[in-house]
């Protein structure tokens, strides 16, 4: 083994552990749930609701699930750990302030790449009443480089040295989540399997996760077909405003023209750049947003096919029924008796 090797070795000889991110997050009533699962923690801070749960996915990968409401405004100061992590915030926003008055926003429906040494200290800022849902996997570099060591070159400088050597350079980068990534999210977040095959639905869920997000910062730093090429921050920021009309009034969205008028910039602009951001034209997104609250209804409800086309916005079912079979190659009907079975 040569110097270098060695000092790699060292530099690496270090893991996370729930107790240590007990304490990173300061929060109090640990839950240990199943020995297939984690530790699920109750939030102390801000007259708060909700949990954070710690779920040990393989050695060197974890995933933290957070869903909580803070009731009152709340600042919770912490120091870093040298690990990975990649954000990705479903639902809500917070402030992270890592430089002394410098707090960056954590935005909704945006993916976060995290790096800092240890001890840097860092404070999230919670509001009152913001409802947060997020995903977050945390990364040693072995798991990363047992996997992805050849991608390496295509990621940030600080990125690759975290891969290569386990060396911690601070990093903060921020990056819109695709509808996959949503997608995946949210089906960890919202998945009712329990035990061992919970933990495996979420292992693969989480898996795709890094790998898209792995995919996404590649483009981005090679500055091919990147999702912001050419893009200003407003303009940027208004797409994500009209995603956010989107989400909350699917079932009977605005017009492009209305929408438009709404985040202040013109139809073409609004359509364009849309499409550009997330992957998806206005009205695909709409639809996939639709179906995917069908899927849903289906599974979770006994409302009838008929009942369920007219909750996402269908006047006829046989149109709802068509979209159904577009999106997912399988009708209504099938995929409620998959359900059931």
């Amino acid at each position: 083994m040569t110097e270098k090797d060695q000092q790699s070795s060292d530099e690496r000889d270090w893991h996370i552990d729930p107790d240590a991110l007990s304490r990173y997050y300061r929060l109090s009533g640990v839950q240990p749930l199943s020995a297939e699962e984690g530790l699920r923690l109750d939030p102390t801070f801000g007259d708060a609701e909700g949990y954070r749960e710690i779920i040990n996915l393989t050695e060197g990968f974890q995933v933290v699930l957070g869903d909580i409401t803070c009731h009152k405004e709340a600042y919770v100061s912490m120091q870093s750990d040298p690990s990975l992590k990649l954000h990705f915030r479903v639902e809500g926003s917070s402030g992270l302030e890592i430089i002394e008055n410098s707090e960056n926003q954590i935005s909704n429906l945006t993916m976060g790449v995290l790096l800092h040494p240890e001890g840097i200290a860092k404070q999230e800022h919670y509001l009152a009443e913001e409802h947060e849902r997020s995903v977050t996997l945390i990364c040693e570099p072995d798991f990363l480089k047992q996997r992805y060591s050849q991608l390496a070159d295509l990621l940030p400088a600080a990125m690759a040295q975290y891969i290569e050597d386990g060396v911690t350079i601070a990093y903060n980068g921020r990056f819109p989540m695709r509808t996959d990534m949503v997608t995946a999210a949210n089906a960890v977040l919202n998945t009712d399997l329990e035990g061992s095959l919970r933990k495996g639905f979420i292992y693969a869920k989480s898996m795709e996760l890094l790998i898209l997000s792995l995919q996404s910062i590649m483009q981005t730093q090679a500055n091919i077909d990147s999702p912001e090429k050419g893009l200003t921050q407003r303009d940027i920021d208004r797409m994500h405003a009209a995603r956010t009309v989107l989400e909350s009034d699917f079932v009977t969205p605005p017009t492009i023209g209305e929408l438009a008028k709404d985040i202040g910039v013109n139809e073409a602009k609004l359509m364009h750049a849309f499409k550009q951001l997330f992957g998806q034209t206005i009205f695909d997104y709409t639809q996939n947003l639709r179906m995917d609250k069908a899927k849903e209804l289906l599974e979770k409800t006994e409302l009838s096919i008929t009942e369920i086309a007219f909750e996402v916005g269908y006047e006829y079912s046989s149109n709802f029924t068509t979209a159904f079979k577009r999106r997912f190659s399988i009708t209504p009907s099938v995929a409620r008796e998959g359900f059931r079975r």
